[in-house]
């Protein structure tokens, strides 16, 4: 028999909170404890000074008003009329991305518009105040990707969703950054010389930013270890538009990396002609080895491998870019 629940004036149960706003605090609990100093832990430390400088650029605050006031509520209005929404039973493979993703980076499930067009291979991702985060995703990059690959790149977007880079991406444009190759062919005259300046400041932290949304799609990745050949796949596709022209020899680069990872970091180099996507991938290896990725990850073995700290990680990576940057 059972036994009786509280009194008979009052029944415990009732004082149980059962609102949604109660289930996402407790569904969030534990990504608040991955924050450190305002940031994400497994968040590239470059990336969040950068971020922070595009700041204090006279120019921001009006950028940003128009971006959250003007551009993305319009750009929302339009995504309601032209795409569909991935659920179970249309575009399942996106929505099951999503919801896996969601949950391991912790975070409320995003809304994944789908957009109808074959022969193109896009995704992207909105956040900011006022703003439910959404993610964008082709039709054509649907059925080009396998599973992980399509789980990686869901994964990238939650961690730009997680670590606010979307305004910052969506603000580009507006200070002349449509191309990073044009960007570096440009020569400013002296009237424009601070929008060269600022320009220059805000493509540097879109490859930053890369490496921070890398580590969260490794952190959604069945397997970690996959990570090199899924975005050497990826690139192959030509889903990288920053990096399309960069050379990708993978073979040879997991033999350099094979060197680099037991390489002290005041001895790292990196040859002349080492290219952005290549030090991408190595900056998101040196993250396999770091103790940050198990905290995310506690069901994979870490037996066999010698972690080392989110510090030292830092470090190597500041280091990779910053060597490969001197050959260029």
């Amino acid at each position: 028999m059972f036994g009786t629940v509280g009194t008979a004036d009052h029944n415990p149960l009732l004082d149980i909170d059962t609102s949604f706003a109660a289930y996402l605090n407790a569904r969030t609990r534990s990504y608040k404890d991955h924050i450190v100093g305002g940031a994400m832990d497994y968040a590239f430390d470059a990336d969040f000074s950068v971020k922070q400088k595009i700041t204090t650029f006279s120019s921001w605050s009006k950028v940003h008003k128009n971006l959250i006031s003007k551009e993305i509520p319009n750009k929302l209005k339009r995504l309601f009329q032209s795409t569909d929404v991935a659920g179970s039973l249309k575009y399942s493979e996106i929505y099951d991305a999503v919801k896996v993703c969601a949950e391991r980076m912790q975070i409320s499930v995003p809304t994944a518009y789908v957009r109808n067009a074959p022969n193109k291979y896009e995704i992207y991702s909105v956040a900011a105040e006022g703003t439910e985060p959404f993610i964008v995703v082709t039709s054509g990059l649907a059925d080009i990707c396998t599973k992980e690959e399509l789980r990686f790149l869901v994964g990238c977007e939650c961690g730009h969703i997680q670590n606010n880079h979307c305004i910052f991406n969506m603000a580009a444009p507006y200070f002349g950054v449509n191309n990073l190759e044009e960007l570096e062919d440009y020569s400013p005259s002296e009237s424009d010389s601070s929008v060269k300046q600022i320009a220059g400041t805000i493509s540097e932290w879109l490859k930053l930013s890369d490496i921070t949304s890398d580590r969260a799609g490794i952190i959604c990745l069945t397997n970690p270890q996959d990570y090199p050949s899924v975005v050497s796949s990826l690139h192959g596709k030509g889903i990288f538009t920053l990096y399309k022209k960069d050379k990708l020899e993978l073979g040879e680069l997991m033999k350099l990396y094979d060197v680099l990872h037991i390489t002290p970091a005041r001895n790292i180099s990196l040859p002349s002609d080492c290219t952005s996507i290549e030090k991408r991938i190595l900056a998101g290896l040196e993250f396999l080895s770091c103790e940050t990725l198990y905290t995310w990850r506690s069901d994979l073995n870490k037996e066999d491998v010698h972690t080392v700290n989110k510090q030292a990680l830092e470090v190597r990576c500041e280091i990779i870019l910053n060597a490969a940057k001197e050959g260029a």
